[in-house]
């Protein structure tokens, strides 16, 4: 796993290990990697990646979760923006769209469901996210509405991603947004 950062200087430093990680997988699969192929191309001795991970896949899950944060920032409205769940959703889709290079790179070495995993690990281990959508449902089934919403919104941007981001992120967000909020068959479909 990877070690969480007290001053500004080590997560500065955990931070030039990830992306110098992200660059590397945008030529070479990340199963090819070596944790001294890294620290080579980044010209650092060994020991100095074993201060903030354990291991390669430390690297990688905190190049993960620290992009994941990124988009709490993103996402923040300011104080004098409208709120709708499309424009929410949009916002959502432009993140990632800014995110290519990660995305790339996760799809290259075939290992893009580590990104939906990641999210809903660190979605459903915050547990804020419950009180302030999902107050009035049980606690039992929060986890699952999480699971359920973020597969399919993370399973979006990754098809997305596949096919170039032919679609723009406002016909996205009206997509997203009418299956969240819309029955998806009619009462006839069902007989």
């Amino acid at each position: 796993m990877y070690k969480l950062c007290k001053t500004e200087q080590s997560a500065a430093r955990q931070r030039h290990l990830e992306l110098g990680l992200l660059e590397m997988m945008q030529t070479v699969p990340y199963d090819q990697i070596s944790i001294t192929d890294l620290c080579n191309r980044l010209q650092i001795p060994r020991k100095a990646f074993y201060r903030y991970f354990t291991d390669k896949e430390g690297a990688l899950y905190s190049l993960i979760d620290h992009t994941l944060m990124q988009f709490e920032t993103f996402s923040h409205p300011s104080s004098a923006e409208k709120r709708t769940l499309v424009s929410d959703l949009e916002k959502f889709f432009l993140f990632w769209k800014s995110q290519k290079l990660l995305l790339d790179a996760l799809s290259r070495s075939k290992i893009s469901y580590l990104l939906i995993r990641r999210a809903i690990q660190q979605t459903v281990s915050d547990g804020s996210v419950y009180g302030r959508f999902m107050a009035s449902d049980p606690e039992t089934i929060q986890p699952r509405i999480i699971q359920f919403a973020l597969w399919g919104m993370l399973s979006m941007v990754l098809q997305w991603h596949r096919d170039g981001f032919t679609e723009s992120p406002k016909d996205l967000a009206n997509l997203a947004a009418r299956l969240l909020t819309q029955p998806l068959f009619s009462p006839g479909d069902l007989s």
